[in-house]
């Protein structure tokens, strides 16, 4: 599965000239993520070409961004070069079937546009308390104009808060997005996790 998702990847990332177009990171960064603090670690995964990487460490965070194309990775390796930020960003080749996160005290993990439920649970025991977590993907919804999207890949409506029940919430929204190239609905979560009683006291 493994070695048919890198080449599937790598395929889109040689073909598609719209996936290594420079980007805006995902919005829920610029909305309610903290200036790094020089010590700040976050993880990016599935992180492509790094849109969201580099908005990270251009704004003081160090990032692991992992993804499962060597293609996206070399991408985002040039760009960080020439930007002067490779020294904040560790890229690895994963396969995510199998990823272990290298950290578990990660102060930021985000996950857009891929889902992968059981994932996201391991991930959330690697944020340390008082960390955030930011989840943006895709939405099963009528209206989507790409049908060939598996159902297992897709957001339920409402699902993110439920996976995030014992955080804090700081947003959640279900949009349209159409700055690809097809209009998709998306749901997008900020949660920051709660500190343990103990912890509190």
């Amino acid at each position: 599965m493994a070695d048919r998702d890198r080449e599937k990847w790598d395929r889109k990332y040689r073909e598609n000239p719209i996936l290594r177009e420079e980007r805006s990171p995902c919005r829920w960064l610029e909305e309610y993520v903290p200036e790094g603090d020089g010590k700040s670690v976050a993880l990016d995964v599935a992180c492509g070409t790094g849109r969201n990487t580099l908005w990270l460490a251009r704004h003081g965070w160090y990032v692991d961004a992992v993804d499962i194309s060597p293609v996206a990775l070399d991408i985002l390796k040039e760009r960080a070069k020439e930007a002067h930020l490779d020294e904040r960003i560790a890229c690895r080749l994963v396969d995510l079937d199998r990823f272990e996160a290298p950290r578990s005290d990660y102060d930021l993990i985000v996950e857009t546009n891929y889902l992968d439920r059981p994932l996201i649970a391991d991930l959330q025991t690697r944020v340390r308390p008082g960390g955030y977590f930011i989840v943006d993907t895709y939405l099963d919804h009528p209206d989507n104009e790409r049908e060939t999207f598996q159902s297992d890949f897709l957001l339920q409506a409402a699902e993110l808060p439920l996976l995030f029940a014992d955080w804090e919430i700081l947003a959640y929204e279900e949009y349209p997005n159409e700055d690809e190239t097809h209009r998709m609905m998306k749901a997008g979560i900020v949660a920051r996790k709660l500190p343990t009683l103990f912890e509190e006291e």
